[in-house]
């Protein structure tokens, strides 16, 4: 089974963290929240495509 392809999010939303390092998966509520709180249309668009309206 392949994988999903990661999101494609602006690293201005996660200012504080490693980005490169960001579990996607793992810390996927934490991801979720900041990118409606500071992430643009687009980036919203692609959280809820990698993650899916049911989890978030």
């Amino acid at each position: 089974m392949s994988e999903k392809p990661k999101p494609i999010f602006h690293k201005r939303i996660f200012w504080d963290v490693d980005f490169e390092k960001l579990d996607y998966d793992a810390k996927a509520n934490f991801v979720i929240e900041r990118v409606f709180e500071r992430g643009d249309v687009d980036d919203i668009r692609n959280c809820r495509r990698y993650y899916g309206d049911e989890k978030i």
